[in-house]
């Protein structure tokens, strides 16, 4: 039997892994386990005779492996190839967080496969996954560490665990004094500041980052995550749907974004978006009056705070 884990709560998915693997494990021993966490070509062979072949004398045999979005051509085939060829016994369990649907790998996958998806699409999922684990953290405190760490929930679940050696009851307070929001995190906070309007927490946030990282990483990292917006909100203007931005944009595991409302207007975001894309081209032609990080970040803020208005 042939079993496909997947879509994009690789927490979830994680979890059911493990849960498959115990389970059989105490049911038929370790013997007749096998785990591939990282698939390539110095494998193949072996993966091809365990997938092919059955224990003598066990009843069952079940080989986990974790695929992605990398694979190469023929890693592709052969999977392809020699699933369809798996005897009864051997149960074959496919765990492949985001994957591209589109692809070949994923739809013979899927019609070869039972099929289950767990899905985390924004952050009152993510909000009911950990909730109903951890009964130790306060509503307000796990709503800023989801935003801290930008619902991803394995993240979420880790800061959980270690503040959870230390303090019985974890509240918003520790959240606040102990958890540093990542870069990729203090991204998506400002850029929520930013999209409602609230620029002097925007300014703030991007004060404490500077102090860690470079103003041109920095300024890179929010053209990329603005670009996303401004594509939402100009195809949310042309009334597509949720699922014909999710693939028109690749959204997958942040198509959340799409229902978020914000009190910035369209025109606004655009404008923004085209003047700090302006101020990467004006510093590439030696067009700014200087070059220092200082002076960039100065200019970048300015733009930020042109949308006060």
């Amino acid at each position: 039997m042939i079993y496909l884990f997947t879509w994009n709560s690789s927490f979830l998915i994680d979890d059911a892994v493990k849960k498959w693997k115990n389970q059989f494990v105490e049911k038929y021993g370790d013997f007749n386990l096998l785990q591939i966490k990282e698939l390539n070509e110095n494998i193949l062979e072996t993966l091809h005779q365990n997938m092919l072949s059955e224990w003598f004398m066990w009843e069952k045999k079940l080989i986990i492996i974790e695929l992605n979005s990398e694979l190469n051509e023929e890693i592709q085939d052969f999977l392809l190839k020699n699933i369809r060829v798996v005897p009864e016994n051997n149960m074959i369990l496919f765990s492949y967080y985001n994957p591209d649907k589109r692809t070949k790998l994923y739809k013979d996958l899927q019609d070869l496969s039972q099929v289950k998806e767990f899905n985390s699409e924004n952050e009152h999922d993510v909000e009911k996954i950990v909730s109903a684990r951890y009964k130790n953290i306060t509503y307000d405190a796990l709503r800023l560490l989801i935003k801290y760490k930008a619902n991803n929930t394995q993240k979420i679940v880790s800061e959980i665990e270690k503040l959870s050696i230390i303090y019985p009851q974890i509240d918003i307070s520790h959240i606040k004094n102990i958890i540093i929001p990542e870069l990729e995190e203090n991204i998506f906070l400002i850029i929520d500041d930013i999209l409602n309007k609230n620029i002097l927490e925007s300014l703030k946030k991007i004060d404490i980052i500077l102090n860690q990282v470079n103003v041109y990483a920095f300024y890179n990292n929010i053209i990329a995550n603005l670009r996303t917006s401004v594509f939402i909100m100009k195809l949310k203007k042309e009334n597509k749907s949720q699922a014909e931005i999710t693939n028109i944009l690749w959204l997958w595991n942040k198509a959340f974004l799409i229902n978020k409302k914000y009190n910035i207007s369209f025109e606004k975001l655009e404008k923004l978006y085209i003047d700090l894309v302006k101020l990467d081209k004006k510093m590439k032609s030696w067009k700014l009056l200087w070059t220092e990080e200082d002076d960039f970040r100065f200019e970048l803020e300015k733009c930020i705070l042109k949308i006060a208005n």
